[in-house]
Order: C-alpha cells, then structure tokens, then sequence
C-alpha cells in the first residue's frame, strides 16, 4: 500500500475520489428546467429552438443559445438515466478536469491546495454547464503550458476546441481571452529575453491559432447572435445587482473565506516564486484571481488555475515524519473522507424521488400540481427563480421570466428584467400596462399592486394569486 502511494498512482485516485465527492452537487439548479425542456425538444423533433417559445412577454424573441450542445446531452441522460446518475457523472467530469491538472508528483501541501482549489469550484460546479466549462478550462491550462500553439496544425484544434466549448457554455469567450492573452504576453516573454531560435516566437503561427480560436466561437447554430447574447447578458439591466451568480463571491460564506486562503497561497508562491515562474502565468493568474470580485461566475476559473499554479509552485517545509505530525493528519483526512462519502450517500438518497429533491430546493411541486388539477395556467407571473422549473414542468402555460432573460431587450429598448424588478418593487403602472391576472410566487410575497387578487392556494412553499 506504501509504494502504492508512492508512485503517485494512488495519490491521483484518492484526488479524483475525493474532487468527485465534493463537485457531485445534487442540489437542483434553477436553470436546468429550461435547459431540460430545449434539449428535450430537440431530441423528440431535431429543432432547434430560435425564438421563444417558453414566455409571454417577449414570444419569439431570438436569443443566441449558447448551451446547444450541453442541452442535448442533460436531457439526454435525464431521460435515459436519472437525475442522480447524471448529477454524479457531472461530479466525475469535475473529478477528471482537477485529475488532468495535476503533475505526477504530490506532496501534502499540495495535495491540501488541490482539496482547497476544489473546494472554491464546488460554489458554481454541479450538474450545469459550467462543469464542462471547468473541464475545458483545465485542458486549455495543461496544452499551454505545453506551449500547443507553435504550429500551423494546432490552428486547426483551437478552431474545434472553441467551436466545441461554444455549444457548450457561454464561458467559452473567457476561454478565448486567456488563450490570447496568453498567447501574446508568451510571444513578448521570448522576445524580451532574446529568444534567436525560431521555435521559441513562431509569431505568424500564434496568430493563425488566435485568429482560429476566435473564429470556432462563432461555429454554432446561432454563430454571431450568440455573442451578441452574451453582451447583452453583461451590460443588461439589473443583472449585476440582482442575479445571483453575478454577485462578488465576498458576500457568500464559506465559499468567500475558501476563496480567501486560495488568495493568500498564491500571494505565498508570489512571493516565493517570483523569479522561477513565467511572469505570463503570474499576470494571468492575477487577472482571472480579480474576476470573482466582480461575479461569482468567474470562480471556477480560479478554482482551476489555482489547483495548476499551487501543485506546480507551493513549497512549504512541512515535517510529518514523527508520529505526532502524522496522527492528526491521518485523523483528521479520515474524518473529511467519512463526511463526504456520508454527505455523498445521503444526497443520493435525498433525491432518488425527484419531487422530494425539489421540494427540499424550494420549487413549487405542490402548487404546479393544484395548478394542472384545477386547469389554471396561461400567462403566468411567477418568481425569477422558478421561472425554468415552470417552462420544463409546465409547458401548456407561459411565464413572464426565465433565467435565460438577464439581458433581454424589448423593442423600446429596456430590459425586461427591468420590468419585472420594477413590478417587485410596486410599479402599479407597469404591473397594470401587462395586464397580470395569475400569480405564483413564495408564500410570503405581498405587492400593493395586487392587492386586487384572491388567494387561491398557499403552501410552505409557494402561494397563487388570481384576479378578482
């Protein structure tokens, strides 16, 4: 068992049980209903959905999806496996992207910053896109450092590698801005030091492989509309005060304290490694390490290029050659171990009924089912957060938002995200200009613009208002 550990062989399975264990998040996230009901769709009719079919504020609306490929593939193995089988194979690709990143060789205090980099990942990995984002982000780190971009026929990858993540998730253009980056500060390192040999620049070749790289973003049903998405999404109205993933990570605990630590070791290598490390690695590392500052979206990122510099960097004198050093090691690995395989086990065990999953996240399940017995539906004014559950489970309404719609415009221009937080807010003359007639909302929603409306049902969870 000893040179089993040794080798490093065992060392890499017990991370990769380990990362599968804490990234296997079984908790049901917002979006996935809309993404479960477009992939769904596709797979009964080959569709592909370009205008909105799902809301009735802003119908056919033509939104860049940039999740095409990642909605076939979730609904996919939803319907053929389960929800707990594809939450764990979602945690198994997150496991793979840390397994990927990590050398050959480990020590302790490497092994505990790869246990803190997938602690950070674990606030926005689960079973969403954002997982292969993560995966696809700790391959673009190992083939650059790999310098894969001296060459012509590496042109051709990129162009795939982008067009393949583009389908995937929105988070491809990060991808595309590191690679470049990267890239570039790479070609002025070797410049700087007064690399003579031709195989150390390769400027023409790095371009091509930008210039491809860029060009497989725009490989999708959905080609330059997609982008236009995306910046929509982050100039949109209200998204960056009220969408929670596009909050700082600084008001999530513990996630902001992991985050924290994750800071200072990499100021600790900073410091130690100044003159040993590229200085490309360090400003990149620098650069992604600020973005969760602005949105929590961003962590991941940080997450996985923070498990690269610290297993590559981190040197801490650390004696645990006595007894005494070992024990509460060994003790303590032991009692992390036992939590997550419980944790595991009863998340597993917690959503085999699927409706009681859901019921603990908080979703409607008893009000949508009164709503079908009672045949109430239609247009629906319903809570951000509900908004995709409702268009997968209750396909015959309609709703007024979905968490697809943080940078929708209508045609005079404004946000419909505006709108609804308005509306919150007790706009009564917005309220009144949709015409709203039925409500679900939590139980505890009150708005003066509707004190008009009768109650019709109320739960632990939810409530349903109908015009009087």
């Amino acid at each position: 068992m000893k040179q089993f550990f040794k080798s490093g062989f065992g060392t890499h399975i017990l991370i990769f049980l380990f990362s599968l264990l804490i990234l296997t998040r079984f908790s049901f996230d917002p979006d996935l209903g809309w993404h479960l009901a477009t992939g769904t769709k596709f797979l009964l009719s080959g569709e592909i959905i370009r205008g909105d079919i799902f809301t009735w504020t802003m119908p056919g609306y033509e939104w860049g999806n940039r999740y095409f490929i990642y909605q076939i593939l979730a609904a996919f193995l939803f319907n053929n496996l389960g929800y707990v089988m594809s939450t764990i194979i979602f945690g198994f690709l997150g496991g793979l992207a840390v397994l990927l990143m990590i050398p050959k060789k480990l020590d302790i205090p490497k092994m505990a910053a790869v246990f803190l980099g997938v602690g950070v990942a674990a606030v926005n990995l689960g079973f969403r896109p954002h997982t292969i984002s993560f995966l696809m982000f700790a391959i673009l780190l190992v083939l650059l450092s790999r310098k894969f971009f001296l060459g012509k026929v590496q042109a051709v990858f990129w162009f795939v590698f982008f067009a393949l993540w583009a389908n995937f998730h929105q988070a491809f253009f990060v991808g595309i801005f590191t690679f470049a980056v990267f890239v570039s500060l790479d070609f002025l390192w070797q410049v700087g030091k007064r690399t003579k040999l031709k195989q150390n620049i390769f400027f023409l070749e790095r371009i091509l492989c930008i210039v491809a790289a860029v060009f497989g973003g725009f490989l999708t049903p959905f080609h330059g509309r997609l982008w236009g998405s995306i910046v929509d999404d982050l100039f949109g109205g209200k998204t960056w005060t009220w969408i929670a993933e596009w909050q700082p990570i600084v008001i999530y605990l513990p996630w902001s304290l992991l985050y924290g630590v994750s800071g200072l070791v990499f100021v600790y290598i900073l410091f130690k490694k100044f003159k040993e490390v590229e200085p490309v690695w360090l400003l990149l590392s620098a650069f992604i390490f600020m973005l969760p500052f602005l949105a929590t979206n961003f962590v991941f990122f940080w997450a996985a290029i923070f498990i690269f510099i610290a297993t590559r960097y981190l040197e801490v004198g650390v004696d645990l050659s006595g007894v005494s050093a070992k024990v509460p090691l060994i003790f303590s690995s032991a009692a992390a171990g036992v939590a997550l395989v419980l944790g595991f086990f009863l998340g597993i065990f917690a959503s085999v009924d699927l409706n009681n999953r859901l019921r603990q996240d908080g979703y409607p399940v008893a009000a949508v089912q009164f709503l079908k017995k009672e045949e109430l539906g239609g247009r629906i004014f319903n809570s951000y957060g509900w908004g995709g559950y409702l268009d997968w489970q209750l396909p015959e309404s309609r709703v007024f938002i979905d968490g697809r719609m943080t940078g929708w415009r209508k045609e005079d221009g404004g946000y419909i995200l505006t709108d609804y937080v308005e509306i919150l807010g007790e706009n009564c003359d917005l309220a009144r200009k949709y015409d709203i007639k039925l409500i679900l909302m939590e139980k505890d929603f009150k708005n003066e613009c509707f004190s008009d409306f009768s109650q019709v049902y109320q739960d632990s969870v939810a409530k349903i208002l109908i015009k009087s």
